[in-house]
Order: C-alpha cells, then sequence, then structure tokens
C-alpha cells in the first residue's frame, strides 16, 4: 500500500510543478501588446502590473521595466494617496534598477522615458528625458529596417512623436524611422 503512495505523490508533484511553471512564463509580445493599450481602459495599467506582479523578474531587466512602467502609471488607478506614492515609488525602482542592468536598452530607456513623460511634475520624475530621447534615437537609428522588434520600434517612435518634447532634429529623425520602420509591415 505505501508503494503505491509515493508514485502517485511524484506524479501529483510532477503535474502541479508543471502546470505553475507554465503560469510563470511570460511573454514578452503580450507584455508589449498590454503595455501599449494601458491607457484604452481604466485598469489597463494596474492590469498590466498584476499580470507581473509576483513573476520572477530577475532574469529579465525588460520585464522588470514593463513592471516599473505598469506601477507607475498603476497610481492613476489606486486609491489614497499613500496608495498612489507606493505604486509610482515602486515602479520608479524598478525602471531604475532595470536601467542599471542594461543601461543602453532602447526598450528599458523608452519605458523609462514614458513613465517620466507621463509622471505629474511634482514627484519631480524628469532627470533623465534627455538622456532616455536621446538614446532612443541613436539605437533605432543605427537598427536595420528589418529588425524582429521593427513593430515595437515604430510604436517607440509613433509614442515619441505624439508625447515626447522632440526638438526640431529629433522630430525629422524620429519622422525618417517611422518611415523607415513602417516599410517593414
Amino acid at each position: 500500500m505505501i508503494r503505491f503512495k509515493i508514485p502517485i505523490v511524484i506524479v501529483f508533484t510532477f503535474f502541479f510543478g508543471i502546470r505553475n511553471l507554465n503560469a510563470q512564463q511570460l511573454s514578452i509580445e503580450k507584455v508589449r501588446e498590454q503595455f501599449f493599450a494601458m491607457d484604452k481602459t481604466k485598469d489597463g495599467a494596474l492590469n498590466l502590473y498584476k499580470s507581473l506582479e509576483n513573476a520572477d523578474l530577475s532574469k529579465s531587466p525588460v520585464l522588470l521595466a514593463y513592471r516599473g512602467a505598469s506601477s507607475a502609471a498603476s497610481a492613476g488607478s489606486v486609491s489614497g494617496v499613500r496608495k498612489k506614492f507606493d505604486y509610482f515609488n515602486r515602479g520608479k525602482s524598478e525602471l531604475e534598477e532595470a536601467v542599471n542592468l542594461m543601461h543602453l536598452d532602447a526598450e528599458i530607456r523608452f519605458l523609462r522615458l514614458a513613465t517620466q513623460i507621463n509622471a505629474p511634475g511634482f514627484l519631480g520624475y524628469s532627470g533623465d528625458i534627455k538622456s532616455d530621447k536621446s538614446i532612443v534615437i541613436n539605437t533605432l537609428t543605427s537598427v536595420n529596417a528589418n529588425h524582429p522588434n521593427a513593430y515595437l520600434y515604430l510604436r517607440i517612435c509613433r509614442f515619441m512623436i505624439a508625447n515626447a518634447a522632440l526638438a526640431s532634429s529629433e522630430k525629422n529623425t524620429v519622422n525618417q524611422l517611422i518611415v523607415k520602420f513602417n516599410t517593414t509591415k
């Protein structure tokens, strides 16, 4: 009788372990889609944050940056001043950690840029806008139009045209990037 209990325990452990592993796997494409759709619903940012909240992102600075950006943006969806500051500060912290881990990654720098552009001025989180814009623009300028992430880069450029205060030369470059990345679609 005891001989049968051990294999059953092992089988249950295996199946539940596999199910939990699959639940924890995150698709970067899905996260990107949710990020660019955050403003379409009232709790879009909070929903994205909740989907990433308990994930171990220690090996993925890009996903950490998405969690940070969504946490900071979630401040607009929660009630109570303290809770708003908690979400924002947690997000800011994770964004800065991601930047420290991959300093020149255009996607991470874009996420911090987008967060800083949308952060209320009284929070004082705007000191890296100029350097983030520069890194994003310079990196995307050197990327091939057939890059697998061309569609993402097109979305980043469109966001920058619509939301970032670009100098005339930056605007011209970003418009050229839009043409470059739009031809692959």
